[in-house]
């Protein structure tokens, strides 16, 4: 072993002689303290910089262990590599803060939220021809500061940092998929800032984010620890199970997707711009509303035909976009939620998964007649919803567009049925706390979507779209069109579907 660094196995940087090779002072009949004498001799001969390199390598800890990443993170993780500066995956929520702020215990609440989730310190990394996810120890995390000009502090100073922080891409491999911000808006007033990359979390993990961010503020203020429950899993838990699940399905599970979607086509919306040859996700968004009556009746409606009101609104988006794009076949993509498994629920991490559900809008069915075709439907799918998506994509051998999304280019989404009781929450320790609305961001991850949930008012939510196909006009059109659709068949589910629609003139300003 004569010429190697006995603790790492390793020759040593620099051309150091070894303290057990040949020398006056280091030779075989010296004593052992004579070579240890020798050896500092030599080190302290060194220049600063190569003894500091020659520090790093003898103390530097082995590398961790690569963990494999779940389907939907493999996605996520591919579309990162493949335009890394695309923020449509990035989750931002952001939250005003009033009373006596604490910079310092903000930045200690979310060091320890950090701590107990491994995925919001994870680094992505490929590991030979497949990526893994590294975990570093616990680290402190940074609350970053960005200064808006006094004169803008009311007005559009902090959404033009809030999309700053959005925007800004994450380098996975030497980030970690979270940041956060305070934005002083005044005295004992600011806007808490967190974004997060999708590969690490969902709308799920935001409540849980939050419940924990406010005990850890809470305890941090008044000098204890937090009072939180050990967690009964890690998500490399849920990664082994989603394999093991795939494992244990076979062949069955996914040849229900390969058969139910076999031959589904595009879903061609028409547009007002010219088709990019590549996807960019660039996008906007239309607010949505239906009242509390017409919503109530849109309800009653569906009742009658034992559907649940995600399967009418669903029926109703369909129907909509069956219209817009003048055909009876495609599929909408709705996202679930992934946690089959009571120890998966107070964890952080992306869970959720799609699934692909065709649309059957032939012979011109009524309202009531369409709801007998989606409820089935709609069970059946969720009985095989713990298939990844990915897998499914990969199976069905789709030509390759660049273009648009694949399968999917409508999504749909009720939310109401999530958790957010501290999501909504109203303090934080001695903090005031209220949901402050994102300024739109321009990105979106469909051509078209809608995301709803359902309130004491009604149904509120947003209608986002693909700009670089259609104009606001268009989509302005398009949901109004959509809530239409809504109120005339909670009235009379009998009509069918070309008297529902009320789509005329579409495309323009």
């Amino acid at each position: 072993m004569t010429g190697q660094n006995t603790l790492t196995g390793q020759d040593p940087p620099g051309g150091l002689p070894s303290p057990g090779g040949q020398g006056a002072s280091g030779g075989q009949g010296a004593s052992a303290e004579e070579r240890r004498q020798a050896l500092l001799r030599r080190l302290a001969a060194l220049p600063p910089a190569r003894r500091e390199a020659l520090r790093r390598t003898m103390t530097a800890a082995p590398a961790a262990p690569g963990l494999p990443l779940s389907s939907g993170q493999e996605r996520l993780w591919f579309l990162n590599r493949f335009d890394p500066a695309d923020s449509s995956n990035h989750i931002l929520w952001c939250l005003r803060l009033r009373g006596p702020i604490d910079p310092g215990g903000l930045a200690a609440a979310f060091t320890a939220v950090a701590g107990r989730h491994e995925v919001l310190r994870a680094r992505y990394r490929m590991d030979g021809d497949r990526p893994v996810q590294v975990v570093p120890p616990p680290e402190p995390v940074v609350l970053e500061l960005p200064v808006v000009p006094e004169d803008t502090a009311g007005g559009a100073g902090p959404d033009a940092a809030v999309l700053a922080l959005f925007d800004r891409p994450f380098d996975l491999e030497r980030d970690p998929p979270m940041r956060v911000a305070l934005i002083e808006l005044g005295e004992r007033h600011a806007l808490l800032c967190i974004v997060l990359h999708h590969i690490a979390a969902d709308g799920w993990s935001l409540n849980v984010l939050m419940r924990e961010l406010g005990e850890c503020y809470a305890a941090h203020r008044e000098g204890r620890r937090p009072e939180l429950e050990e967690l009964p899993a890690r998500y490399a838990d849920f990664v082994t199970w989603e394999r093991g699940q795939a494992e244990r399905a076979g062949p069955a599970r996914l040849a229900f997707w390969t058969e139910r979607l076999a031959g589904v086509p595009v879903l061609d919306l028409p547009a007002d711009h010219p088709r990019p040859p590549r996807w960019t996700g660039r996008g906007g968004r239309v607010e949505l509303r239906v009242p509390d009556a017409e919503t109530t009746r849109f309800e009653q409606a569906a009742r009658q035909q034992r559907s649940t009101l995600f399967m009418a609104l669903l029926a109703a988006f369909q129907a909509t976009l069956g219209a817009v794009a003048g055909q009876d076949d495609f599929c909408v993509g709705v996202p679930v939620v992934g946690r089959s498994r009571t120890e998966f629920e107070p964890l952080i991490g992306y869970f959720s998964n799609t699934i692909a559900l065709r649309a059957d809008l032939s012979g011109d069915p009524s309202f009531r007649e369409l709801l007998g075709r989606v409820r089935p439907a709609t069970l059946r799918a969720l009985q095989h919803a713990e298939e990844p998506f990915d897998r499914i994509l990969g199976a069905l051998r789709l030509p390759r567009d660049l273009s648009r999304p694949p399968l999917c280019q409508a999504m749909f989404n009720l939310t109401h049925n999530l958790p957010k009781d501290d999501l909504l929450r109203t303090a934080m320790g001695d903090l005031g706390v209220e949901v402050h609305p994102p300024p739109e961001t321009g990105r979106t991850r469909a051509e078209i979507s809608v995301d709803l949930y359902r309130g004491p008012e009604g149904l509120g939510g947003s209608l986002e779209y693909g700009s670089d196909l259609l104009s606001a006009g268009t989509a302005r059109r398009v949901a109004a069109a959509f809530t239409g659709l809504v109120t005339r068949a909670g009235a009379d589910p009998d009509l069918r579907l070309s008297e529902l629609s009320g789509l005329s003139g579409l495309k323009g300003e």
